[in-house]
C-alpha cells in the first residue's frame, strides 16, 4: 500500500471521500513491478469557484517511482468524479512505466532464427 499525502482546498473533504480516495489510489502500487515500487504519493484537490460547473473540482497525482515522478491531472464536475479519472489516467501511466523498465525476454524461437524478436 502506498503512503498517501492529502491535501485539499477551498472545501472541507468529509471522511467518506477521504475513505474513497484511500481505497481507489493506495492500490496502485500493485501495477509496478515488484522492484519498482512507489514510495508515496500526494494528491492535490482544490475547488475552482470560477471556473465552468462541469470542471469546478481540480485533482492533481504525484506519484512517486524510483526512477521518474508520475503526474496526473484533471477537472471535474465533482470530487469522486476527479479520484476516478485520476486512477485511470495513473494505471495507464503506470503500464506505460512497467513497460519502459521491465527487461524483455526473449522468445526460445527468436533465439534459433534468423527472425528479429517481437
Amino acid at each position: 500500500m502506498i503512503k498517501t499525502n492529502l491535501t485539499v482546498r477551498k472545501f472541507e473533504a468529509d471522511s467518506e471521500l477521504e475513505r474513497y480516495i484511500a481505497r481507489k489510489l493506495s492500490k496502485l502500487d500493485r501495477y509496478f513491478p515488484h522492484a519498482h515500487r512507489p514510495t508515496g504519493m500526494r494528491v492535490e484537490l482544490h475547488r475552482d469557484e470560477a471556473a465552468d460547473p462541469a470542471k469546478r473540482y481540480h485533482g492533481k497525482v504525484h506519484l512517486l517511482a524510483p526512477k521518474q515522478e508520475i503526474l496526473a491531472e484533471t477537472a471535474s464536475m465533482n470530487p469522486h468524479t476527479a479520484v476516478d479519472i485520476l486512477e485511470a489516467k495513473l494505471r495507464e501511466q503506470i503500464r506505460k512505466y512497467k513497460d519502459k523498465h521491465t527487461p524483455r525476454r526473449l522468445s526460445v524461437r527468436a533465439l534459433f532464427t534468423s527472425e528479429s524478436p517481437e
